[in-house]
C-alpha cells in the first residue's frame, strides 16, 4: 500500500487541509480576528466546541477558520486503519501465576484527531478557574460525592499535587498529574473532546511507521528499538516529569509527542485481565486502562505502543496524565482545499 492510498483511504471524502508547520508548534496561532466570545473559547483550548457547534450555537466563518487553525496546531490527524490489541493472560506454572502476553483479534479504528501532547498544568488550570469542579454537567451522577474529595494539598478543587488551586509556576508546561480518570473525562468534556479509546491511542503511535519486517506493528513511535534519548522513562535518569515539548525526537512523524514515557495516559477503556480456565482473577474495583509508561517505568518493555495496564478509576497518581481526541467525522468539512498531492508529500 502506498502512502497516497493510505491517506486517501483514511480520510475518505473529507477535504484535505494544509498541515501545521511543526517548527511553529510552540506558539499558539493568532486568533485575534475572531469575535470576543469565540476567541475566548479558542484560547481556552475549547476550539472543538466552536467547530462542533456547542449547544447548537452558530459561529461565524471567521470563528470557524480560527478554530480550525487552533485545532491543526494542537492536534494531529490519525488515519483510520486496524490495530492488534495485546493482552496478558494469567496462567498457572510450577512457580505460581505468571502473565503471558498474547495478541487479540484486529480492531478497526476510524480517523480521528488526537492531541499532539498531554494536557498540561496550564491547560488544566483554565478548567479549574472556570469552575469545572462545581459544574455537575461534567461529572457522572454516581461520582458526584467523590468530586468533593478531588482536592489539592490545600483542600482546593484541583489535582492532588497543586497548592491553593494552582500548579507550580515552574511546571505549567508539564503534563497535569494527580488527576483521576473521572477528572480527565471532565476536562475532555469541557473542551469538547473525549479520551481516546485503547485502539485509537495505539493507532496514533503505530500508523506512521507501518509494520516491521515480520508484519507486526512497531513497538515505539520511532521504530522497534528502544532509545532512552527518545522517551522519559527510568533509564533516561530524569526522575520526574518533563515539559511536554521535550524528547521531541521520539515524536511520531505527524508531531504527536511523548506517547511513550513521561506519564502513563488514561484511555477510555476498562482494563481486563484474562485467565486460563480454572483461574479466577479478582481486581480491586473497576480498573481503567493506562498506556505508554512513565518517568518511573523501569522496564522499557512496558513503555511500548502495545503494553496495556490499568489503575483504579479514582487513582490520582503523580505518574498518570492524559491527552484528548475527537473523531474526524464529528468535525465539519474544511473550507479550503489544499492540494492533496502537496499534503501527502509533506506527510
Amino acid at each position: 500500500m502506498t502512502i497516497t492510498t493510505l491517506i486517501a483511504d483514511a480520510v475518505g471524502l473529507r477535504k484535505y487541509r494544509r498541515p501545521v508547520a511543526l517548527e511553529n508548534a510552540n506558539s499558539f496561532p493568532d486568533v485575534s480576528a475572531a469575535p470576543l466570545d469565540s476567541r475566548r473559547l479558542i484560547r481556552d483550548r475549547r476550539y472543538c466546541c466552536v467547530l462542533s457547534g456547542q449547544d447548537d450555537l452558530p459561529f461565524d466563518e471567521v470563528s470557524l477558520g480560527c478554530a480550525w487553525k487552533a485545532l491543526e496546531h494542537e492536534m494531529a490527524l490519525v488515519p483510520g486503519g486496524t490495530v492488534f490489541l495485546h493482552s496478558d493472560t494469567a496462567v498457572a506454572t510450577p512457580y505460581g501465576l505468571e502473565l503471558v502476553p498474547n495478541e487479540l483479534q484486529p480492531v478497526g479504528v476510524e480517523s480521528l484527531y488526537i492531541d499532539r501532547h498531554c494536557v498540561t498544568n496550564a491547560d488544566y488550570a483554565r478548567f479549574v478557574e472556570a469552575g469545572g469542579y462545581s459544574n455537575p454537567m461534567h461529572w457522572p451522577v454516581e461520582v458526584l460525592p467523590n468530586v468533593l474529595q478531588f482536592t489539592d494539598r490545600s483542600g482546593h478543587p484541583g489535582p492532588a499535587g497543586w497548592l491553593n488551586g494552582k500548579p507550580a509556576t515552574d511546571r505549567l508546561n508539564h503534563p497535569v498529574v494527580g488527576i483521576s480518570w473521572y477528572e480527565a473525562n471532565a476536562y475532555a468534556n469541557w473542551v469538547g473532546k473525549r479520551l481516546p479509546r485503547s485502539e485509537e491511542w495505539q493507532r496514533a503511535g503505530t500508523w506512521p511507521k507501518g509494520q516491521a519486517a515480520n508484519g507486526a506493528e512497531v513497538r515505539y513511535p520511532w521504530g522497534n528499538a528502544f532509545d532512552p534519548g527518545k522517551a522519559n522513562i527510568w533509564t533516561s535518569n530524569r526522575g520526574g516529569t518533563v515539559a511536554v515539548d521535550q524528547f521531541s525526537s521520539g515524536a511520531t512523524p505527524n508531531g504527536v509527542r511523548q506517547l511513550v514515557g513521561n506519564v502513563w495516559e488514561w484511555v477510555d477503556a476498562q482494563y481486563a485481565l484474562h485467565a486460563d480456565e480454572g483461574i479466577e482473577v479478582q481486581l480491586d474495583g473497576t480498573i481503567a486502562e493506562t498506556r505508554g509508561g512513565a518517568f518511573d517505568s523501569y522496564f522499557h518493555s512496558q513503555a511500548t505502543c502495545q503494553f496495556r495496564t490499568g489503575q483504579p478509576m479514582l487513582f490520582r497518581g503523580a505518574n498518570v496524565g492524559f491527552r484528548c481526541c475527537i473523531s474526524a467525522c464529528e468535525l465539519p468539512q474544511a473550507d479550503d482545499q489544499a492540494n492533496p498531492n502537496e499534503r501527502v508529500s509533506e506527510l
